[in-house]
């Protein structure tokens, strides 16, 4: 699923005029000479098969809520909803049985000079680092460098994890870094503009200038709790680096980069020329760029990318588990990485049926990205944009790409209205909190209604115990009994427990 945390902005109506203006001109507007002309946000495209290009123009336009009204679905176009969320540039990737079966980029690199995306575009991949670091750290494991459950302080020499009343029976281990179970704390590390004094990551460890963030620190047992870390994935880097004695960026070259044919990525700060003339420019959700940044976490967020390299790697790992080709694990290892447990390792995991889907997504200053796949049907896509507001797109292109190739994962939902007594409803009225809001449900005569803040909407009845808000969207479901949780099914799928009013 996507992260909650990210705001979502309602659906409006999508209008013919966003198709012919685009996002440049939703800029130029505001700042343009009405002289100077503006392109629609053209696409560039590959396609492995005429199939392969079906397949993309139905996800292109297939783009809906969660949840809709039968009769009353709402469709939109990728470019549509890039003008609507002013989204600049988005490239997508799509894997499909061990070869890159199509791509698609759309909009714009940068805006000022109207830099359209491209296959070469390359972008920040944030936390999409993880993934890469910790395929780079099984390999060293399998080579008996590194040891997945011993003290990682055995061999970490240039930094050491600090002991604690935390670390006295349990210890930071490896197999814990690279699950987000360690203990560490997250601390959301700084970045640098180039002409900044950049600390080196044993600084950024120990707290200390130029750092400008704290100490890495522990706050719970090891392997109590998985909780999301950074810091933990900078760690991982160090233990690297102290083990193979090589800097990060051409170590990463040399076991993950090289053997899978990523010829357009990096983790080397500032970016190499040959990948700077590519850069896009990141974007905040106004459509104003940010500077370039320098990212001394590299393993935790550091990596410069482009969604067919992305592609390349999840080909390679996806063909070590099904084929057991070697390229970056072996297939014991591949067993280990997509284990059906519930939880997380190398990606989010989730067991759907006969199905496990996996994800990973990304989020630096002015670009936002994912990737996820279906291990059942030996597919995935890589999703990046130079934008701050991505992730409420994201939940459409999953949600279309599900539809397309009949994933069960996050599919739309579609639903009948039908009229049934209300005649259970009186304990569940009244006022609940929702995120940092309140809603309140009320009953007119035969109807129910919901209110958000000051917004009024009559709900519509699809069973007994379930409606359907479908401008937001959200589903709502009322248990049997008090005892039970109203659930607010938000536009994401995620859902939001409340528990009755007394």
């Amino acid at each position: 699923m996507i992260p909650q945390n990210q705001s979502w902005r309602p659906p409006s109506r999508f209008h013919c005029y966003l198709l012919s203006f685009g996002i440049v001109a939703l800029l130029a507007s505001c700042s343009n000479p009405a002289s100077t002309p503006v392109q629609p946000p053209q696409k560039t495209e590959f396609n492995r098969s005429a199939a392969d290009s079906m397949h993309a123009e139905r996800i292109e336009s297939y783009l809906v809520p969660k949840y809709s009204l039968a009769g009353k679905v709402r469709t939109a176009t990728i470019p549509e909803m890039m003008a609507q969320d002013h989204i600049p540039g988005v490239s997508i990737a799509f894997v499909d049985g061990g070869q890159l079966a199509w791509t698609r980029h759309y909009g714009y690199a940068n805006l000022e000079d109207s830099t359209r995306v491209a296959s070469s575009t390359v972008f920040t991949g944030a936390s999409l680092s993880k993934p890469i670091t910790a395929m780079a750290a099984l390999r060293l494991v399998e080579s008996g460098k590194l040891n997945l459950d011993e003290d990682v302080n055995q061999q970490l020499t240039s930094w050491k994890v600090p002991e604690n009343e935390w670390t006295a029976t349990e210890k930071v281990t490896l197999r814990r870094l690279i699950g987000h179970s360690a203990g560490i704390k997250n601390d959301m590390w700084s970045s640098y503009l180039p002409d900044e004094t950049v600390p080196t990551l044993t600084q950024m460890l120990a707290g200390k200038s130029p750092s400008v963030d704290p100490a890495t620190s522990l706050i719970r047992e090891p392997g109590s709790k998985v909780s999301y870390s950074n810091p933990g994935y900078s760690i991982i880097q160090q233990l690297l680096m102290d083990v193979s004695g090589q800097a990060f960026a051409p170590l990463i070259d040399e076991l993950v980069f090289s053997p899978v044919g990523m010829k357009h990525s990096s983790f080397l700060q500032p970016l190499p020329e040959h990948l700077m003339a590519h850069r896009a420019t990141g974007y905040t959700e106004n459509l104003e760029p940010y500077p370039y940044r320098l990212f001394p976490y590299q393993a935790a967020g550091g990596i410069w990318t482009t969604p067919t390299d992305l592609a390349q790697f999840l080909i390679a790992l996806l063909d070590d588990h099904h084929k057991g080709t070697q390229t970056l694990v072996s297939q014991q290892t591949t067993q280990t990485v997509f284990k059906k447990f519930g939880g997380r390792f190398v990606f989010s995991l989730w067991d759907w049926g006969e199905d496990i889907v996996f994800m990973h997504s990304g989020s630096n200053q002015g670009f936002n990205c994912i990737l996820f796949g279906s291990l059942a049907k030996n597919q995935g896509v890589v999703v990046m944009t130079n934008s701050d507001n991505a992730f409420g797109f994201f939940d459409y292109v999953q949600r279309a790409i599900s539809h397309e190739y009949q994933w069960e994962y996050v599919r739309p939902e579609i639903h009948e209205p039908v009229t049934k007594a209300l005649n259970w409803v009186d304990p569940f009225l009244g006022e609940y909190p929702w995120r940092d809001q309140k809603v309140r449900f009320r009953q007119v005569k035969d109807q129910l209604w919901l209110a958000i803040e000051d917004q009024k909407v009559l709900l519509t009845q699809t069973d007994e115990r379930t409606f359907i808000e479908p401008e937001r969207p959200l589903k709502i479901t009322f248990p049997e009994n008090t005892e039970g949780r109203i659930t607010i099914w938000e536009p994401s799928g995620y859902p939001y427990r409340i528990k009755v009013n007394p």
